[in-house]
């Protein structure tokens, strides 16, 4: 084993690749993102013009939702104006944004027409407008998919010999269901007291687990490339010359791949402790998922090399498969923003399992579902044991 380790590790060119880069990419992703988190960079409370010619009643509602709602709650003070001239003025005396709501703009919804609201921004304050104008773009398109879910429901039933009376009343309090639901939205998102430039769904924690996780998935490239030059070199044939058996050749490169990637794996945690700091976690619990995780990706750069005619094709292997699994994983996006079929193969996939291990040992010692992610990962690495060694005994031969 000693040999197979040395080789691992053999220069100081394999050493900085193995543990100096992960480390040193780590840190500048996390100098990229830490000023959105730490820089002294606070949104005041801005007024907002708006010109409403339209005297609709959920025109009037939506108005005050958006003026009233918690997530612009104390943000936004509403000016309204009388004229165009003097929701303009209102902008260059320090106004965010200036809202025109032309007359009849419900009624025209209501037939299935079309209406444009005026959206004037201040070029010298592009946060308050940004803020604003995101706000209100997604308040409207829901705003315009209730208004047509509603119309629609009005002519199928009138298609369908609904009396007009009953189809109006049940349009009426679709209508105020739908537009209430809308009002409320702001009841989708969560409070948290660190949270990353993208949002909620992409905390801290998440960026250091993924991180962790997907550069010891790289780590095992030099694995797949020794491993895939053993069937051209003596060294394997020395060795079972000299009494070793096949079995233990192959537990003896496991392992020492195994070790290879834990180095990487401790010292790219530590790196990303001081980055992202530590509160609530388990070492004993990262530890374990750790060498779980790191015998699992041994194994894998050991297969790609042992089902690979070359050097090169078994580090594409292994560049491919990693970025195709972490994608699969939730390492590069997370499973809540993929499409509904992809998010439920996602959860059994290993690296997902590997994601949550990390994110539990390291922020979360109480999460749920540990013993399962620990067992996904244990039947993938069996799996890949079976298929390795037989692949190996087959090269031998």
């Amino acid at each position: 084993m000693k040999v197979d380790i040395k080789r691992l590790f053999l220069g100081k060119t394999a050493l900085f690749f193995a543990l100096a880069v992960p480390v040193v990419l780590a840190l500048l992703i996390s100098l990229m993102v830490a000023p959105y988190f730490y820089a002294d960079v606070r949104t005041q409370g801005f007024s907002v013009a708006v010109l409403n010619e339209d005297d609709h009643v959920l025109t009037r509602t939506l108005l005050q939702g958006l003026a009233e709602s918690k997530s612009l709650s104390g943000l936004i003070q509403t000016e309204y104006v009388d004229s165009r001239e003097q929701g303009l003025e209102a902008v260059e005396k320090g106004a965010a944004a200036f809202i025109h709501i032309p007359i009849g703009l419900q009624r025209t919804l209501e037939t299935g027409g079309r209406m444009d609201i005026s959206y004037y921004g201040n070029q010298r304050m592009p946060l308050e407008d940004k803020l604003l104008f995101e706000s209100l773009s997604s308040g409207i398109s829901l705003v315009s998919h209730a208004q047509h879910a509603v119309n629609a429901f009005f002519f199928a039933a009138c298609a369908q010999g609904t009396g007009f009376e009953e189809a109006a009343s049940s349009y009426n309090r679709l209508a105020g269901v739908f537009f209430v639901n809308v009002l409320m939205r702001d009841a989708l998102y969560e409070a948290a007291e660190e949270t990353s430039p993208l949002g909620g769904a992409l905390p801290v924690e998440y960026y250091a687990a993924s991180l962790l996780v997907l550069f010891v998935s790289l780590g095992s490239l030099p694995i797949a490339r020794i491993t895939a030059s053993d069937g051209g070199g003596g060294l394997l044939h020395r060795q079972l010359l000299s009494g070793r058996t096949p079995l233990g050749c192959f537990v003896s490169r496991w392992i020492a791949g195994s070790i290879f990637l834990f180095v990487q794996y401790t010292v790219l945690a530590l790196a990303l402790f001081l980055v992202a700091g530590t509160g609530g976690g388990n070492v004993l619990l990262l530890l374990a998922a750790g060498l779980l995780l790191c015998a699992f990706l041994s194994l894998c750069g050991m297969c790609a090399g042992l089902f690979s005619k070359t050097a090169a094709s078994a580090l594409t292997t292994v560049f491919i498969g990693t970025l195709a699994l972490g994608l699969l994983g939730g390492l590069l996006l997370p499973s809540a923003y993929m499409p509904s079929i992809v998010r439920d193969i996602s959860y059994y996939t290993p690296f997902a399992a590997g994601l949550k291990l990390s994110i539990a040992g390291m922020f979360d010692k109480n999460a749920g579902g540990l013993i399962v992610f620990f067992a996904m990962i244990g039947i993938c690495t069996a799996a890949l044991l079976f298929a390795g060694y037989w692949r190996f005994q087959r090269r031998l031969r």
